[in-house]
């Protein structure tokens, strides 16, 4: 097929980088070239360069857009520099200790992050004299001997960063100003950061773990963008990089010479807002989704070959999630995060039965080397692919990612080596194996829907990734939805949804105030207060709103509900437990109400787009074959499938399942009792239309 050149007005590049692969786009008036290259674990970096070279674009973009798993995997992985940690004196566990909560409760044996894996180890653990007070007041001030004398210790003792973090320091940052100082005048070399600018919220110790962990993660996120920013320039000079964060919102990242007018932090000083960057640039393309078909309620499904990523949109928007679910790794951040679940099973997860005969899929996977037996780079162990090979929904007739060839001998064989023991037949093994996979995923939809009192049954299921159009169907039958909606090129979701992001900023304050004891110009002040912890100034066109958390006197978590300009105190009292209600089935307008904080939040929309769709193939159709469950007595059944490539397939066209639908970047299964149309804007609508 001969590759189609763009309009070159205007290009926007987007790249994610993933754990198997890399994915890349590149729009320009509506029409699109992509490319997936194998991701680089060794040098993430490389692998940008290497999916540019794979779309041979001739000219320079005018904004490049990346999304990145590197400080989820340094959280997941708990890597990053050696890292030491200056608190007030009292506070050197806190790291240590966090809140007394287990994750197993009735567990003997278990393994806590912050105890087991601590970002920073007890040794370079300091304390220094110095205490404010919660209305912002020095009671103790700051020994500044004592503050050098640790600094130098840390310094002797080989760290690379060093996180500041002292009680009530949203309120007055003076003293970690000043410690902050102090490093970079001993030693400039020294990457530090303190509690106050990388989260200015109460809650110490989210705070002080949030500030830990962005200090160890940023000397590694500083040269990993600081390589791109400087090799970009060298083919492309007028070209920003421009990343996208945990909030959904696309942030640009400045050279080193480059001072922000604003005297605002760069992304190079507060990764941690990186924590979630490939699954929030996901979650923006299924709200585009969501406006292109009018469907306001959506759950989105992004598997790649190492996790899946699950989104709900309800409104046709994406909420950011309670800051008590804010954790990876075991580890909360007090960070700005969309409300995104990742789950360790993907196309590359590794299948393996345990001593009771039990299946168990992932959390380990073959990455993008090895990868899978079925491509044949040495893969030795079966992973779910390798399952979908052996069912017949990866025939070798097609060809992953346009070039790479399926070896399904490959897969029997690791399957009869690892499962030599299973009086299992193999095909009805790797029916199992898929149905567990589809479990696993539907169990974590429901944990973001059935467990919040969201109906999923009421909502589209849109799947995408390499692995999500293969599995989405079960997935859905699983949670009794009727309909599964497939994006045009969904293998490269996080990829195309880069491309429709807002450019976004945040800022917070901490009130934790009587809403009732307060004024009106109580409520200016806090709101200024926000607007100044903006990490950026808002452009004149951008749309600037404020959400304040609120709680009943007493509650340990809030309620979010807008603060609109003129509002009274009585308007958001009478809006709080308004919300409360919605969110819990009661209130009790009784009760004091606490107002915690403030958020600023500007954000500019990105162009609306669609892409160009035409039929570019000549219409085919191969036959091979698949293994199903019979829906009423489970038994499996062989069935004539049809090959089909999407590409060819024009709008209205009609397919019955059983039917495998090939494109360049994934390939969809569409099983038996499910029907697909190709609708308008090149999306695939299935859905289920009867028993069998």
């Amino acid at each position: 097929m001969k590759k189609k050149s763009l309009n070159l007005n205007e290009m926007l590049l987007g790249i994610d980088i993933g754990g198997t692969f890399t994915d890349a786009i590149a729009y320009s008036n509506n029409q699109i070239i992509v490319a997936k290259v194998p991701s680089n674990p060794i040098d993430p970096a490389e692998s940008i360069f290497s999916a540019i070279e794979a779309l041979k674009i001739s000219a320079e973009p005018a904004k490049f857009f990346h999304s990145t798993t590197l400080v989820t995997n340094m959280l997941l992985e708990k890597k990053g520099a050696d890292t030491g940690f200056i608190t007030n004196e009292g506070m050197r566990d806190i790291l240590h200790i966090a809140r007394h909560k287990r994750p197993l409760n009735y567990a003997i044996k278990q393994e806590i992050s912050q105890q087991h894996h601590p970002p920073v180890p007890r040794k370079w653990r300091l304390t220094v004299p110095e205490r404010i007070s919660k209305n912002g007041e020095v009671i103790i001030p700051l020994d500044h001997e004592a503050v050098l004398k640790a600094v130098r210790k840390l310094i002797k003792q080989g760290v690379k960063a060093i996180a500041i973090g002292f009680l009530h320091s949203y309120r007055s940052n003076q003293h970690e100003l000043t410690v902050k100082k102090i490093v970079e005048e001993t030693d400039p070399k020294i990457f530090v950061c303190i509690s106050s600018e990388v989260s200015s919220r109460f809650r110490e110790y989210e705070r002080f773990i949030t500030t830990a962990w962005n200090a160890r993660v940023a000397p590694a996120a500083g040269n990993y963008l600081e390589k791109i920013v400087n090799k970009i320039k060298l083919i492309w000079p007028n070209t920003p990089l421009t990343m996208m964060t945990s909030n959904g919102g696309l942030e640009e990242v400045h050279s080193p010479q480059t001072n922000l007018s604003d005297g605002k932090l760069d992304i190079k000083q507060t990764p941690i807002r990186l924590a979630i960057s490939g699954p929030a640039a996901a979650g923006n393309a299924v709200v585009k989704v969501s406006s292109d078909l009018k469907l306001p309620n959506l759950v989105g499904l992004d598997v790649g070959g190492t996790s899946s990523d699950i989104v709900v949109v309800r409104d046709g928007r994406l909420n950011e999630s309670p800051m008590e679910e804010r954790e990876i790794g075991g580890y909360p951040l007090q960070t700005p995060m969309l409300d995104l679940n990742t789950i360790g099973a993907g196309g590359g997860s590794l299948v393996q039965i345990d001593e009771y005969g039990v299946l168990h899929v992932g959390p380990q996977s073959a990455g993008a080397e090895p990868g899978p037996a079925c491509y044949k780079r040495g893969g030795q162990l079966p992973t779910v692919t390798d399952a979908a090979v052996i069912a017949g929904r990866l025939p070798k007739e097609i060809k992953l990612g346009g070039n790479l060839s399926i070896y399904p001998e490959l897969s029997e064989k690791v399957f009869h080596g690892q499962f030599s023991n299973s009086k299992r037949e193999i095909h009805s093994l790797a029916l199992d194996i898929l149905a567990l996979a589809e479990s696993e995923i539907a169990l974590a939809i429901r944990e973001r829907t059935v467990a919040r009192g969201i109906n999923p049954k009421e909502m589209s299921l849109v799947a995408a990734g390499g692995a999500g159009p293969l599995l989405a169907c079960g997935v859905a039958e699983t949670l009794e939805l009727s309909e599964v909606i497939i994006p045009p090129k969904p293998g490269l979701l996080a990829a195309w949804g880069l491309l429709v992001a807002p450019e976004r900023r945040e800022g917070a304050a901490t009130v934790l105030e009587i809403l009732e004891q307060l004024s009106s110009s109580d409520l200016d002040q806090y709101r200024k207060i926000a607007f100044d912890n903006l990490s950026q100034s808002p452009p004149q066109h951008a749309e600037l709103n404020y959400i304040c958390s609120m709680r009943y006197l007493g509650q340990g978590f809030e309620v979010e509900i807008p603060l609109v300009l003129n509002d009274s105190i009585g308007d958001l009292s009478e809006r709080f437990h308004n919300a409360h209600k919605n969110e819990y089935g009661f209130n009790n307008i009784e009760s004091s109400i606490e107002w915690v904080e403030i958020r600023a939040i500007w954000e500019i929309s990105a162009k609306n787009f669609k892409f160009e769709i035409s039929s570019r193939l000549k219409h085919s159709k191969k036959i091979t074959v698949v293994w199903e469950r019979d829906k009423k007595n489970k038994n499996m059944i062989k069935r004539e499938c049809k090959i089909i490539q999407r590409e060819s397939m024009m709008i209205g066209t009609k397919i019955i399942g059983p039917a495998i639908l090939a494109e360049s970047d994934t390939t969809i299964y569409i099983p038996t009792g499910w029907v697909a149309n190709f609708i308008d804007g090149g999306y695939l609508k299935i859905n289920f239309f009867r028993n069998e």
